[in-house]
């Protein structure tokens, strides 16, 4: 898939949960260096992360032994 350069993105899916009193966005998408998942968590400001596709397996391993360790 062609992209310019110039920061154009395509939206390829998104969601959202709201959990207490924040809101997170699950946005994958897509541009001229590849595939990737925002997460933004919005409270009051709002703070992102952006995880390269190539990486999701690993990051979901990791949230998984968070969730397990939590329930210790």
């Amino acid at each position: 898939m062609a992209f310019e350069k110039n920061n154009q993105s395509k939206d390829l899916f998104s969601s959202q949960v709201d959990i207490q009193t924040k809101r997170f966005f699950f946005d994958l998408k897509e541009n001229h260096k590849g595939r990737y998942l925002r997460i933004t968590e919005q409270s009051g400001g709002r703070s992102s992360i952006v995880v390269p596709v190539e990486g999701l397996d690993e990051f979901e391993n990791q949230i998984k032994i968070a969730i397990s360790k939590s329930q210790d």
